[in-house]
């Protein structure tokens, strides 16, 4: 692992397969750069394509990206958002399913950024496959120009985990958006860790769509995660560790890491 120093805010971390990875002091020097790259990104491309995605990673970014738009620093009422992923089946009702995406998204993303046209899975979808066409050919007919994600818990005992959206080890680098049979290792989060009563399925943009992005902002935080980004990044790549993928997109991809998840590395 080497490092480069360079800039005052971050130091680097070289790997040969990864465009940039910053390591900052904490989560929130971390997100307040990535919000950076992002406005920088829309600034450029008003009518920029970005998927979004969700978990407690991403919350202080979505903070700091609301508090741009509110201060008129930022303007995304031209651009086009895509959901990463989402349970099935699972509604838009925060009191129904208070671990829903698409209302996390709404709630931190969506109306405090004013997004322009907003792309959502249908949760509650009669049937789940053809909904997952669907937006795959939303898709299709609109390259994305920014995909925003993280990556998942890993486990030694089983061997398996990092998964990346809901793309579970075994998933092929070439997937679609489809519905995904969820891990015991991710239900084993939502559901002692999280303490959620969330389904065992959902749908996902596959690990092709997010390889295809013109560009992939990439968080994580803390040392579990760091264990993650470390099989991610020098285990052996391959369907085994889905965000390993992340490897085959080389320049595209700039991650934004804290100490802690350094420390794992």
């Amino acid at each position: 692992m080497a490092e480069r120093g360079g800039n005052p805010n971050f130091r680097e971390i070289n790997h040969p397969e990864i465009g940039q990875i910053r390591v900052y002091s904490t989560s929130e020097a971390a997100s307040a750069a990535a919000a950076e790259e992002m406005i920088a990104l829309v600034r450029n491309n008003p009518e920029a394509a970005i998927t979004y995605a969700t978990g407690n990673t991403m919350v202080e970014l979505y903070k700091d990206l609301a508090k741009a738009v509110e201060e008129g620093k930022a303007d995304f009422t031209k651009t086009t958002a895509f959901h990463l992923d989402e349970y099935y089946p699972c509604g838009p009702d925060i009191n129904e399913y208070p671990y829903g995406f698409v209302a996390y998204l709404r709630q931190l993303v969506f109306n405090p950024l004013k997004v322009g046209t907003v792309n959502e899975f249908n949760g509650l979808a009669e049937d789940p496959d053809e909904e997952a066409a669907r937006y795959e050919g939303l898709l299709t007919a609109q390259p994305i120009d920014l995909a925003l994600v993280g990556t998942g818990p890993w486990s030694d005992e089983d061997g398996t985990g990092c998964h990346i959206a809901f793309n579970e080890s075994g998933t092929s680098f070439d997937s679609r958006t489809h519905v995904a049979e969820l891990s015991s290792v991710t239900i084993a989060r939502d559901r002692i860790e999280r303490g959620q009563n969330s389904p065992d399925k959902s749908y996902t943009q596959g690990i092709g769509d997010i390889l295809e992005a013109r560009r992939i902002i990439f968080l994580a935080f803390g040392e579990d995660k760091g264990v993650s980004l470390h099989q991610a990044l020098y285990g052996e790549m391959g369907p085994q560790r889905p965000a390993s993928a992340l490897r085959l997109a080389g320049s595209k991809v700039t991650m934004f890491i804290d100490e802690a998840a350094a420390s794992r590395l």
